[in-house]
């Protein structure tokens, strides 16, 4: 029998699949020989045409890459955190101004799939209020 939250998991892909991701000027581990460049996620600017729980989801979903970015060893989730740490280096490697190399569009893709995972799992119990919690974190 179907649930009336059924839809979530594609929904969030889909939401997941709208964010890009770059690697900001603020520098980590600035006193070591091979410093990496912080990543963020980011989504379109114009938001304003998708459905409202759709545009929810999206900052929430900005909100979980935040939380998994944090360190720390009480990660939010240890293996999205290894993905996403991929990515970033990943990112850091491909030289500057070139396309984006089918090599980084796969490292994005397997974090997309992990981020709408741990969005998932952080909401299923109680998806519209948990997604209204995680964006109002965001927008705060």
């Amino acid at each position: 029998m179907a649930n009336a939250d059924d839809h979530w998991p594609e929904t969030l892909n889909r939401v997941a699949a709208i964010l890009d991701f770059e690697l900001t000027d603020e520098k980590i581990g600035a006193n070591t020989t091979k410093p990496s460049f912080k990543m963020r996620a980011f989504a379109p600017s114009e938001l304003s045409g998708l459905p409202v729980m759709v545009e929810t989801a999206v900052y929430a979903g900005l909100e979980v890459d935040r939380l998994i970015s944090l360190p720390g060893p009480g990660a939010f989730d240890a293996q999205a955190r290894k993905v996403r740490q991929a990515l970033a280096e990943a990112l850091n490697k491909e030289p500057p101004g070139a396309a984006r190399s089918p090599f980084v569009t796969g490292y994005k893709t397997a974090y997309r799939v992990e981020l709408a995972r741990v969005i998932w799992k952080a909401i299923a119990d109680a998806p519209v209020r948990r997604l209204e919690d995680l964006a109002r974190a965001r927008l705060v």
